[in-house]
């Protein structure tokens, strides 16, 4: 009996502390990219999300995308920036990966080939800062 209130209170423990480790991995803010765009591949981008085709379920994670764009694009035009010239921007890892996930769906002419690939290019090489230093295979 006295050994069944130990397990008991053993499994007990541990399931609290499994709780709380989730809760604190849970309000750590998610890592941040900084990559560097020219500013006619961020609108490139937009303009191609607009035409993608998504179900009901990804509708929040396609708002808060197109938001983000939005948003950067309207720091753009206040700053009078060119289509050549290069905007950084800061950008949660979670809408990075939405990001290029509605972007793979996405259908566009040849030629804007170079603009996407350049777009993904600086997500890509801004998200090597996020790997651990010691992290030698990139």
């Amino acid at each position: 009996m006295k050994r069944t209130i130990i397990i008991s209170l053993f499994l007990f423990m541990l399931m609290i502390t499994s709780a709380f480790s989730q809760l604190q991995q849970q309000q750590q803010p998610p890592p941040k990219l900084k990559p560097t765009f020219f500013v006619e591949d961020l609108v490139f981008v937009y303009q191609t999300l607009e035409a993608v085709d998504i179900s009901g379920g990804e509708v929040d994670a396609f708002l808060e995308v197109r938001n983000f764009l939005q948003t950067n694009i309207k720091t753009i035009q206040e700053a009078k920036k060119q289509a050549g010239d290069k905007y950084q921007t800061e950008i949660p890892l979670p809408l990075a990966q939405n990001m290029l996930s509605f972007l793979a769906r996405a259908k566009f002419s040849g030629r804007n080939a170079e603009l996407y690939k350049r777009f993904v290019d600086s997500l890509v090489e801004s998200s090597k800062a996020l790997q651990p230093k010691g992290d030698k295979n990139n």
